[in-house]
């Protein structure tokens, strides 16, 4: 459960609501990082990336919201 977690980002001057949560970012090792869910649909995640850019992310491996062991498959 996500909880009370509110943030914002400012784009053209205008305020957009988001919320957040922690993440796991794949650059050789994991890295813990937080990703920021904004209402206008993009995602900031070590970068503003649209929603299917994040789905790629998401796809090819490089963010994750677990760790696996290594060599062990879902």
């Amino acid at each position: 459960m996500i909880g009370n977690r509110i943030t914002y980002r400012t784009a053209d001057g205008v305020r957009v609501p988001g919320t957040w949560r922690h993440a796991f970012i794949r650059n050789g090792d994991y890295f813990l990082t937080d990703l920021f869910i904004y209402a206008d649909g993009l995602i900031d995640c070590w970068g503003l990336v649209t929603l299917e850019e994040f789905e790629e992310n998401l796809r090819c491996g490089r963010v994750a919201t677990e760790l696996r062991r290594q060599g062990v498959r879902p």
